[in-house]
């Protein structure tokens, strides 16, 4: 009996082997997230075990590249955004093992990381904005805020069991790219056309949101007793703008915009705050 293998068939073998080879994990799942339509991007869970610990991925696609700016690296294009979270043993093998004379152990992994999710999306890593948490991506938030014709969503992980901070009180001991504890890492989404500064203005909405949110859950300082946290020492947002809706130039809390981009914010903190660390308001 002949057998004609098709060019299509081999193609598939081939990618799924390269998919192997570059993924040296366990692939259990892809869960997609339901986003509104007017924001133009796809967004799954992607998870996977390493060693027989957790690791879940929100990856946030587009279609095109997105102006987009992280706390993390600026401003810069990009074709998707990652939340990485993993197991807390995971962090604290990687902050010991992966260390080099130049770069701590966490930041070794998550360039790694980056550059897995890269081959697996078919892109770049610089085409990638990437942060990282221990925080389980299973407690996650989706918000979503409209008011015609503006669509914002917030998708927070947040977490403040060990890590929660009062700035301006608390005592900062840095050391870059240390093993994420508590941390809140928010992710905002919009059809609206965010220039530079109105990107800049929300990171100051979302962060004001965020820390009301932790003053109405009563979230305590983890290093001054008594003393109420404003959020982590680790938090870091990601602002993507849109490429569909209205020019926007001011996101403060006096816009209608900013209304959105604050209560999205507010309400995904306090619901992952309260899946994580059972904080109620």
């Amino acid at each position: 009996m002949n057998f004609e293998i098709k060019p299509f068939l081999i193609r598939t073998v081939w990618f799924s082997f390269l998919i192997f080879l570059f993924i040296p994990k366990l692939l259990l799942a892809q869960d997609d997230i339901t986003l509104p339509s007017e924001v133009l991007a796809k967004a799954f869970i992607l998870r996977a075990e390493n060693k027989n610990l957790w690791e879940k991925t929100l990856i946030i696609k587009f279609p095109e590249k997105r102006r987009v700016l992280s706390t993390l690296d600026g401003f810069f294009e990009v074709l998707a955004v990652v939340n990485h979270s993993a197991h807390p043993e995971i962090w604290k093998e990687v902050c010991e093992t992966k260390r080099t004379k130049d770069e701590v152990g966490g930041k070794v992994y998550l360039r790694e990381v980056k550059e897995r999710i890269a081959k697996y999306l078919g892109i770049k890593g610089e085409e990638i904005a990437i942060m990282a948490t221990a925080a389980d991506m299973d407690n996650r938030a989706v918000v979503v805020k409209e008011f015609r014709p503006f669509v914002v969503v917030a998708l927070v992980t947040a977490g403040a069991k060990t890590n929660a901070i009062r700035t301006g009180v608390d005592e900062g001991k840095y050391i870059e790219g240390g093993e994420p504890k508590g941390t809140v890492n928010i992710i905002i989404l919009t059809n609206a056309k965010l220039t530079d500064g109105a990107m800049a203005r929300a990171v100051i909405t979302a962060t004001e949101a965020k820390t009301a949110a932790f003053q109405d859950l009563n979230v305590p300082s983890s290093y001054t007793k008594g003393v109420q946290a404003t959020g982590t020492g680790t938090d870091n947002i990601i602002v993507v703008s849109g490429t569909t809706g209205p020019k926007v130039s001011y996101t403060g809390g006096h816009s209608k915009i900013g209304e959105l981009i604050g209560k999205a914010v507010y309400e995904a903190v306090v619901y992952a705050l309260e899946k994580q660390n059972g904080f109620k308001k």
